[in-house]
């Protein structure tokens, strides 16, 4: 899932702002659902600083979705990736203006597809004319936690 700012498809945060990051973690106690999977998510919000809250080891997705947001707790914090007898990661964009969710079987997996998703899914920079496209810019992980035996 890619996050943006009131869905549009570019969020900007100000370089000037002082960007606070907070992450909150919640772990359940590895109880299995009714299908034997443990589930995890990961919530985000960038909005007046960079605020994350994570979730894993839970019996659902109805759990973690409601943990991962309250340890958030922040406004306009969203679900960004959800996973389940795995990992989730967050990428995010070198001037923090873009993230993107993915999830793997375990964390290397994760954070690659993470970073796959953010990689394709931001715009090109606009070529100068007579020149060709610019690279798209790097991308890093910000956050990956997850399940049990993940």
């Amino acid at each position: 899932m890619a996050f943006s700012g009131k869905m549009a498809l570019t969020m900007f945060v100000s370089a000037a702002a002082v960007l606070v990051s907070t992450v909150g973690a919640g772990t359940a106690s590895a109880e299995r659902g009714p299908d034997g999977s443990l589930y995890g998510s990961l919530a985000l919000s960038t909005d007046g600083g960079t605020f994350y809250g994570a979730a894993w080891n839970y019996p659902n997705w109805a759990g973690s979705d409601a943990d991962a947001l309250g340890q958030c707790a922040h406004r306009g914090c969203k679900v960004m990736v959800q996973f389940r007898d795995g990992c989730g990661a967050i990428a995010e964009s070198a001037d923090h203006s873009y993230y993107y969710g993915g999830s793997g079987a375990n964390r290397a997996a994760a954070e690659k597809d993470a970073m796959d998703r953010l990689t394709n899914w931001m715009p090109s920079p606009p070529a100068m004319f007579g020149s060709s496209a610019p690279p798209k810019q790097s991308v890093h992980i910000r956050y990956s936690e997850c399940t049990a035996g993940a």
